[in-house]
């Protein structure tokens, strides 16, 4: 489900903003290099907000839930409804895949606003860094999946509790299946993101807290473990409060780009500012 849902959607950002972005639009906020504005700078927030405390209480919270038995309980309850936890599933695979590309691209070209232009785009970027970062993370934090619908057929080799069965190393697990949740830390980043560039919004802020809610307890009744969920919402909050106050800035005049990245029709160029 992973790869099947992942990467047509990466593919279809790339190609559907590149082919925007040929489209003359002279009052239009330009697509590129604002997807990339302090592109760079937001990734390393990523780590660096909070003095990388998210990182840290991900971590610590995925161990209680690991050593403490929670994890595995909650896959066993998966386990004995699998039929419910396959629908359950459903919202975060199809919405939490396909909104990273509908949500930004709708708001970018569906108004003539600057200020949601920009909104869009900061969404837009959330989301690559949110896949991009966990996917990073994955790299050396592989991790045995759930593998819910295998053990409900009895598969004697995911019967006694594997819920602790992290592969550490380099690309012991790929970029899927590993820790933390690449399609909440997705969703997360995207809402909070929103939620910094609109604070004084209620319903921008509920709707945020709802849509994470939705895809996070959906990925855990059977793509993710419930630790995995925990710290991908965490390290995700990072970046949604980095990307967000970054284009926040930008939309209201107060910074500029340090490091930018310009794509033309045949090629592509960086600039530094000091």
């Amino acid at each position: 489900m992973k790869f099947s849902f992942a990467l047509p959607i990466i593919f279809f950002w790339i190609l559907a903003t590149s082919a925007f972005a040929a489209i003359e639009q002279p009052e239009r906020v330009p697509l590129f290099p604002t997807l990339f504005h302090q592109f760079g700078w937001n990734a390393l927030g990523a780590f660096t907000y909070g003095y990388g405390a998210h990182w840290a209480l991900g971590a610590a919270g995925t161990y209680g839930l690991v050593e403490s038995g929670a994890d595995w309980k909650w896959n066993r309850f998966c386990v004995r409804h699998e039929a419910l936890a396959t629908w359950a599933t459903l919202p975060g695979g199809v919405i939490g895949s396909l909104a990273p590309f509908i949500v930004p691209l709708s708001m970018y070209w569906g108004s003539d606003s600057r200020e949601i232009q920009i909104a869009g785009i900061a969404v837009g970027q959330a989301a690559i860094l949110g896949f991009g970062v966990t996917s990073f993370a994955k790299i050396f934090t592989g991790r045995t999946p759930p593998h819910v619908a295998d053990a409900a057929d009895g598969d004697k080799d995911y019967q006694k509790d594997y819920s602790g069965d992290f592969k550490w190393g380099i690309w012991r697990g790929g970029i899927f299946d590993g820790w933390p949740s690449g399609h909440t830390a997705t969703a997360v980043a995207m809402a909070t993101t929103l939620a910094t560039l609109y604070p004084e919004n209620a319903a921008i802020r509920i709707g945020a807290i709802a849509y994470s809610l939705l895809i996070g307890a959906s990925m855990s009744f059977m793509a993710h473990w419930e630790s995995d969920i925990f710290a991908g919402a965490l390290v995700s909050f990072a970046i949604g409060r980095t990307v967000g106050k970054s284009f926040a800035n930008l939309r209201d005049g107060k910074s500029e780009d340090r490091v930018s990245f310009y794509f033309y029709p045949n090629g592509a160029g960086i600039a530094v500012r000091f």
